[in-house]
């Protein structure tokens, strides 16, 4: 039996050579059906702004993805220059990001018995915690009886809660 050989294609339907009429030219398609050839120039890439497509620029790409001109990649040093802090920055278990007048800084841990305070404006580690003295134990029943002065503490023991005097009656 002798082959049989069916066109699948006519000549309308196969891109004609004459698109390809320079280098660096690829077909694309504005309209069902119609073939149009795009020029692609050094660093550029085939895409659509709002209407047709077209060889995208570095610009054009950049307002794509909101990245202004001339930005760059983001390092430990670029990170430092605006202030940021990175993971990098905290050397140790236990260190602190502070701020002592507007200014960021690393406060390490503390030594066991010491506490965080504030001391002239400024967070350290102390062995007195300078506040509130609690030099009363009291229950809810006898709190009361406790003659107050401001700022004066007292632990309820009963509860364990911590109560300070904001206002002497």
């Amino acid at each position: 039996m002798a082959a049989t050989w069916k066109k699948l294609a006519y000549s309308d339907d196969v891109p004609q050579l004459t698109l390809f009429n320079a280098a660096h030219v690829m077909l694309a398609s504005n309209v069902a059906n119609v073939a149009v050839a795009v020029t692609l120039g050094a660093n550029e890439i085939p895409g659509r702004l709002a209407g047709n497509i077209v060889a995208l620029t570095a610009t054009n790409i950049r307002t794509i993805a909101n990245v202004e001109d001339g930005a760059q990649a983001c390092n430990a040093v670029r990170v430092a220059a605006a202030g940021a802090v990175m993971e990098t920055d905290f050397a140790a278990n236990g260190d602190m990001m502070v701020s002592v007048a507007n200014t960021a800084a690393i406060l390490g841990i503390g030594a066991n018995g010491q506490v965080l305070k504030v001391v002239a404006l400024a967070p350290a580690w102390a062995t007195d915690i300078g506040a509130i003295a609690f030099p009363e134990t009291a229950t809810a029943a006898t709190r009361a009886n406790i003659t107050a002065a401001n700022g004066q503490g007292c632990f309820q023991l009963d509860t364990l809660e911590a109560y300070v005097c904001t206002v002497a009656g």
